[in-house]
């Protein structure tokens, strides 16, 4: 078995555990709590006081796994496409790795911002922080992929763009109408899953 289909039949491994992992975690944990999603942010699953130290340990390893698999499926893309040399792609996988696994180590809490507690303030304020750059990386990243890939290859790279498009477009207009809840973060998470099952299953075909 020669290196290409090596890489090919890790694309599809990782490709599917990405796809897959994080939103069936997700739901599984919500199913066995009293969690409305129209109410939280998924952000919530890692507060201690509301729903122990067993769902926080859960929650960081959680986005921990996923920022791992993160960086392996876009590495492996980037050994398969030939993007090692393109830096700015290869520098933003770094930069999601590290904000993804940042933001599975800050713990969330619901203590008002207040002076009087400054710790807890600087806390909550910092893990919102981080959350907001994950959702803002992982799009650019998708989109940087698509459009090393798109000189070459027409097809995949406009379809990647408009699912990825599609997915922005949707969760905008979620977070306008609903607010960032645990609804838009669903709708995200799943969105992200449809481009990596897209991209997996066309990489392997080729």
């Amino acid at each position: 078995m020669n290196e290409t289909m090596l890489i090919k039949l890790g694309i599809l491994l990782v490709g599917f555990t990405y796809a897959g992992f994080l939103p069936f975690a997700v739901k599984r944990s919500i199913q066995l709590i009293d969690f409305d999603l129209k109410k939280y942010t998924l952000s919530f699953l890692s507060n201690k006081r509301l729903y122990g130290k067993t769902y926080v340990q859960g929650y960081k390893r959680l986005l921990f796994a996923t920022a791992i698999l993160n960086y392996l499926f876009f590495w492996l893309l980037s050994l398969f496409y030939d993007l090692g040399e393109n830096e700015r792609f290869m520098q933003q996988i770094n930069y999601s790795f590290a904000c993804l696994t940042l933001l599975a180590f800050v713990p969330h809490n619901i203590y008002p911002y207040s002076r009087k507690r400054l710790v807890p303030s600087l806390q909550r304020l910092f893990h919102n922080l981080l959350a907001f750059i994950v959702f803002f990386t992982l799009p650019v990243l998708i989109v940087m992929f698509q459009t090393a890939i798109l000189p070459d290859l027409h097809f995949l790279g406009v379809s990647g763009l408009v699912i990825i498009g599609g997915v922005v477009f949707i969760t905008l207009i979620s977070v306008l109408l609903n607010g960032i809840n645990g609804v838009t973060e669903m709708l995200f998470i799943n969105g992200i899953s449809i481009w990596s099952i897209f991209v997996t299953i066309m990489t392997f075909i080729r």
